[in-house]
């Protein structure tokens, strides 16, 4: 069974949501840990670049390469985290978000998959994993493993070139055209960032 604040507020005889100790509660822990995964991830920014300078000071050391790498990671995921978190804000020609469904993530994977860019083809863990540590704070579609996972039921498994409408999958053409529309406006934003 689920409540909505109002009726938490009525089981604890308030006067309405606005005068309820448990919803202002709530919504001031919501705040706080919306702010503290802000804080995360602004100190996580500084932190690559910094190790980006410092990869970059080392060039001439031997062991450069081995420290680079994670720290060209660290860059990478940034500029991911800014191109999901323009994604999300994208709209079509009709003014609706582009991006409006969990299943969508599933674009974002194949088009990263493809580019070999931080996962695997097929590991979709990983790319849990990575998504985790790059998902926009206050994400507006948040990812879905299960919804990732019904890949495997479409035709999306194969690479984004060659995906094509297959009624099969589809009852109709307009998931398609919106998975298709995710997948090319988020290869477009990593081309405009050099990826």
């Amino acid at each position: 069974m689920s409540f909505t604040e109002t009726d938490i507020c009525h089981e604890l005889g308030c006067q309405g949501i606005e005068h309820c100790p448990l919803a202002s509660r709530l919504i001031a822990y919501e705040r706080h840990i919306r702010q503290a995964e802000q804080r995360i991830n602004e100190a996580c920014s500084k932190i690559g670049r910094v190790f980006g300078q410092i990869g970059s000071s080392l060039m001439g050391v031997a062991d450069a390469e081995k420290i680079a790498k994670p720290l060209a990671r660290l860059g990478t995921e940034d500029t991911l985290r800014a191109c999901i978190a323009q994604l999300m804000e994208e709209r079509d020609e009709r003014g609706d978000y582009l991006m409006s469904r969990k299943s969508q993530w599933q674009a974002i994977y194949r088009i990263l998959a493809d580019k070999q860019l931080c996962v695997a083809d097929n590991d979709y863990t990983g790319f849990e994993r990575l998504v985790w540590r790059i998902q926009p704070v206050g994400c507006r579609i948040p990812f879905s493993l299960s919804a990732l996972k019904q890949i495997t039921k479409t035709s999306f498994t194969r690479p984004f070139e060659r995906w094509t409408f297959d009624p099969t999958y589809f009852k109709t053409r307009r998931p398609y055209d919106q998975m298709v529309a995710v997948g090319t406006r988020f290869a477009e934003l990593l081309a405009a960032h050099g990826l």
